[in-house]
């Protein structure tokens, strides 16, 4: 990530998180904030890359990686496809805040559809049954 604009600013880094709770510091008065969500990860710093370059924790245990993201979000979305069931999985947020890193990924850290996808067809791959028929779609849709 490339954060020199804000690094050159001498900015401060306001954005904290513990568990699935995000705490903002105003700068110029130090008053915190924070919000409790069903998830909250933090990406920012506290990675190194192995040698595939994947990001992965540098001993940073609050670094969340994309393997991580794909357990909480991603698996329930998988386990009810082998289930046979629809499923929508939805990333909101503000921009810049990940959204499109947690989804889709960038470079080797893969996000959350090429995760699933790839555990889908591994799958599909295994089956013996030739009465079994799979089927899959995608849609991506931005507002």
């Amino acid at each position: 990530m490339n954060f020199q604009r804000e690094l050159t600013a001498g900015s401060p880094c306001i954005i904290a998180m513990e568990g699935n709770m995000t705490t903002i510091t105003n700068p110029e008065n130090g008053d915190k904030k924070t919000f409790t969500f069903d998830h909250s990860y933090w990406s920012h710093d506290g990675y190194k890359e192995d040698s595939d370059g994947v990001s992965i924790a540098d001993g940073n245990i609050s670094y969340a990686d994309q393997q991580t993201v794909f357990k909480d979000l991603g698996q329930g979305v998988l386990d009810n496809a082998w289930e046979g069931y629809n499923a929508a999985l939805f990333a909101y947020g503000q921009t810049g805040s990940g959204k499109s890193y947690s989804m889709i990924g960038y470079g080797a850290n893969k996000g959350i559809v090429p995760i699933t996808c790839g555990e889908l067809f591994k799958a599909f791959e295994k089956n013996k049954d030739e009465e079994k028929e799979f089927q899959v779609s995608l849609r991506h849709v931005c507002v």
